[in-house]
């Protein structure tokens, strides 16, 4: 690679701080299918399951072929790598890791059996899991050692009942809470667990998603109550989404409401006390800035998310302010935000996939903003207390690759990184009860909760 001369420099940055050379873009095409009907096309449920090594599924389905998990390394340029791909007849929209670093996808076959299924990192040992009448909202959200998910069933007349389904240990499945369709349903995005163990979500006054919409919690044990309803202006035809901020608060977004009625920010305490926060702007005043459809929470303390026209926002929960981080292409040549769910990974990138547009069959790409790399966190001890030996797990977030895990200062004697929430950890000989401290390349965290040794 040539140089610059040292003569240069100064003009290279003069002419960059006037605008006349152009800022990197931060966008970063990492894959794209073939075409839209490709095996690889229509990829989501990204994961990364190794630092820079991403997993996807894609939910196109051919002749020959079902949906398809792949993994694809961040840092390499190679092509994917086909891990398992599911009957031709079935239909599947969602993958999730668990705690035990298995992946878990739901599978659906017109007017037939419905199920999840069990596979290996490498694809192996695949096994089914019979929901029954029941039909996965591919709606997935780790608890420690279990997978809680949206449900539903119906008669020839449609869906009459909705529900949730908790997943444990060797597939156990167990129905924990169901209603009737006429006292609301959930709306099919993913639940979020939040700082007091329980898990929040959205839902609306019926499964196509009408308003009103309302606030749900849900205990790990299946207590359902609904906090609130939010006005029935507050639409979500274009998607909604809720995430468990690092404040204490939940925060959302609503495509409808809001001073434009072009989408709005809102944020609740665990209580149900709610507020909004700020509305997206009129329609066609600043590019793509309209219609929200995701959100999630960064290193820096921001929201970020995208909208329909292939915006992707931030909001600075400092400052208040919300501006336009990046506009991808709005004619979906770079990936069409329908919604883009993003991760951040653990350099610090956002990265996602676009289910459709890019050059091929969707697009899977990464945006760097410039982030720190997130530190890890531990939210919770499974179990809080044993003897020397006894297998610990820690879960929390950004956990992958990490080093070392100490009990009150004493190493321990085994560590297994499960996945970027979990973390298997062996009680050593002469550890004693007190923290317990995690450590990856970017930093190290104690949990609030110390482990009690027997």
């Amino acid at each position: 690679m040539s140089k610059e001369p040292l003569y240069a420099l100064p003009l290279i940055l003069a002419l960059t701080c006037v605008g006349l050379v152009a800022a990197q873009d931060p966008y970063k095409l990492l894959y794209s299918a073939p075409n839209p009907s490709s095996q690889g096309a229509e990829p989501l449920g990204l994961l990364e399951v190794a630092p820079g090594l991403f997993y996807f599924l894609s939910a196109m389905g051919g002749q020959t072929f079902g949906p398809s998990i792949f993994s694809l390394d961040a840092t390499s340029g190679t092509a994917p790598t086909l891990i398992y791909s599911m009957p031709s007849n079935v239909q599947s929209s969602a993958l999730v890791q668990r705690s035990d670093g298995s992946l878990l996808l739901p599978g659906f076959i017109a007017l037939g059996a419905r199920s999840y299924t069990s596979v290996g990192l490498n694809g192996q040992n695949p096994v089914q899991y019979s929901l029954g009448k029941w039909e996965s909202f591919a709606a997935f959200t780790i608890v420690g050692d279990m997978v809680y998910d949206e449900i539903a069933k119906g008669d020839v007349s449609g869906l009459t009942t909705a529900g949730f389904m908790q997943i444990g240990e060797g597939g156990k499945l167990d129905l924990v809470y169901q209603q009737p369709l006429t006292d609301g349903a959930p709306d099919a995005t993913n639940m979020v667990l939040a700082a007091d163990g329980n898990l929040y979500g959205l839902g609306c006054a019926n499964s196509a998603e009408a308003p009103p919409c309302f606030i749900f919690r849900l205990s790990p044990s299946g207590q359902y109550t609904q906090l609130f309803t939010f006005p029935k202006s507050y639409g979500g035809t274009y998607g909604h989404a809720l995430v468990a901020a690092s404040d204490g608060y939940l925060y959302g977004v609503f495509s409808g409401g809001g001073a434009n009625n072009t989408g709005l920010i809102f944020r609740t305490t665990l209580a149900g006390k709610w507020e909004n926060l700020a509305s997206f702007p009129a329609k066609g005043t600043d590019k793509g800035m309209d219609y929200p459809n995701s959100l999630m929470e960064a290193s820096d303390g921001a929201l970020y998310g995208s909208t329909i026209n292939n915006a992707i926002f931030k909001y600075d929960r400092a400052t208040q302010a919300l501006t336009l981080a990046y506009q991808m292409n709005r004619y979906n040549f770079q990936g069409g935000c329908a919604p883009c769910q993003f991760i951040q990974g653990m350099d610090g990138k956002l990265y996602s996939a676009a289910s459709s547009g890019g050059p091929g069959g969707g697009a899977i790409f990464s945006l760097d903003f410039g982030l720190t790399a997130p530190l890890p966190a531990v939210s919770a001890l499974v179990p809080a207390s044993g003897a020397a030996g006894q297998k610990v797990l820690l879960f929390g977030s950004h956990l992958l690759g990490a080093m070392s895990v100490t009990f009150n200062g004493v190493p321990a004697s085994a560590v297994q990184v499960n996945s970027a929430q979990a973390v298997v950890a062996t009680v050593p000989e002469g550890a004693t009860t007190g923290p317990v401290t995690i450590t990856t390349e970017n930093g190290s965290h104690t949990a609030k909760e110390s482990f009690t040794v027997e």
